[in-house]
């Protein structure tokens, strides 16, 4: 890829747990997870996420937030990704309020008819 570009592969965080059960990223980026709580650097996912550190294809960038700015925007892309197909699954499931609107219209349709046939059977029977 052009002007240094290439597409580096990262790995998982990696923990080490303390006594408390709490422990830090081992490639020293910053983020740290526990029993209950997990945190680190804004836009990192310290539990599922890609550790900028930890880089399984490539150099590490001069520049060191290029790697942590890169993990972030996969992140970010891939949540994207997550929010269209939920959508995409939401329009397939859900109709649409003119849909709904149309099957009210319907079922008030029938509704009126069934009325009218059970006052004309009120009649009939009131007048064995």
């Amino acid at each position: 890829m052009p002007n240094g570009c290439e597409r580096k592969e990262y790995g998982p965080h990696s923990y080490l747990k303390e006594n408390d059960g709490t422990g830090d990223c081992t490639y020293g980026c910053g983020c740290w997870a526990g029993p209950s709580r997990s945190g680190g650097p804004l836009g990192l996912d310290p539990i599922h996420g890609l550790c900028p550190k930890n880089l399984l294809e490539g150099e590490p960038s001069e520049d060191e937030n290029h790697d942590y700015e890169a993990v972030v925007m996969r992140r970010i892309e891939a949540l994207e990704l997550r929010a269209y197909k939920a959508e995409e699954a939401l329009k397939k499931v859900a109709p649409d309020k003119l849909e709904l609107a149309r099957q009210l219209e319907k079922a008030k349709k029938e509704l009126a008819i069934y009325k009218v046939t059970v006052e004309r059977t009120k009649i009939i029977l009131g007048s064995i």
